[in-house]
């Protein structure tokens, strides 16, 4: 390998060079509509008046496209400079920042933080977390979702096969070492964090809750969205769902 090559791997492996790779036609590009659970929540909690901050926008398909209508005042933030290129390129409001642990935003600016499929990737998911509470004002609210470490099918996967899945890209599977899933969450230790993070009121609820979609035999019955009374099982029983979701409050002073 030649000093060139060398160097074009190293800088490849830099958190940013990742996913700028991630976010690009050869990486995994999570690129997406928003999930009819989140959208729910989303609902439930951000009022038209309100300034939201996307942290983690990513391309802006997911989540980014959605609050902009919602809301007064939509920003995303992403590390990579391609995902903010195809925010921007969304219509959104987007910006590079170097790390999620340090917001370019004053103290209390924003009514309301989303940060979804984010949290497990960071090295430092708590000091995040406290950054994101300090620009929110008091009484303002945090939604994060996550991967579900607790999910039933992740602890068969394990005991009985041997077999761990960290499920963040398509080789999570066969190259689980490689995978940019970093941080792993349960209910409880995901609450925990965000009350260390400074939040005084944290809610944990299950998400993407059909069991039969965890089979592969069984996938063409299972339903895209869960009915009434799947959602309450799972959002009751987080055990059941493959995601969690959070909602958390800062004092409100």
């Amino acid at each position: 390998m030649s000093i060139s090559d060398e160097t074009e791997r190293k800088a490849d492996v830099t958190t940013a060079g990742y996913y700028d790779t991630y976010w690009s036609e050869v990486g995994h590009c999570p690129t997406g509509s928003l999930s009819a659970d989140v959208r729910r929540t989303f609902e439930r909690h951000v009022r038209s008046s309100a300034a939201c901050l996307d942290v983690g926008c990513g391309d802006g398909r997911t989540a980014g496209i959605w609050l902009n209508r919602l809301a007064a005042h939509y920003t995303g933030v992403d590390i990579s400079e391609n995902a903010v290129t195809m925010a921007k390129e969304a219509g959104l409001d987007a910006r590079r920042i170097d790390d999620a642990t340090s917001l370019p935003f004053p103290d209390g600016t924003f009514d309301v933080t989303v940060c979804l499929e984010v949290l497990e990737h960071l090295f430092h998911p708590e000091l995040a977390t406290a950054e994101i509470a300090r620009v929110l004002k008091p009484g303002g609210r945090l939604v994060a979702t996550v991967p579900n470490a607790s999910h039933w099918k992740s602890r068969v996967d394990l005991a009985i096969r041997g077999r761990f899945n960290p499920r963040g890209d398509r080789l999570s599977v066969a190259q689980p070492w490689r995978d940019p899933h970093v941080c792993f969450f349960t209910p409880d230790s995901l609450a925990r964090m965000l009350r260390q993070s400074g939040f005084a009121d944290v809610s944990i609820a299950g998400r993407q809750g059909s069991i039969a979609s965890n089979f592969r035999r069984l996938e063409r019955f299972a339903r895209t969205e869960p009915g009434p009374i799947g959602r309450e099982l799972v959002s009751r029983v987080p055990v059941l769902g493959g995601g969690l979701c959070a909602v958390a409050v800062t004092p409100a002073g």
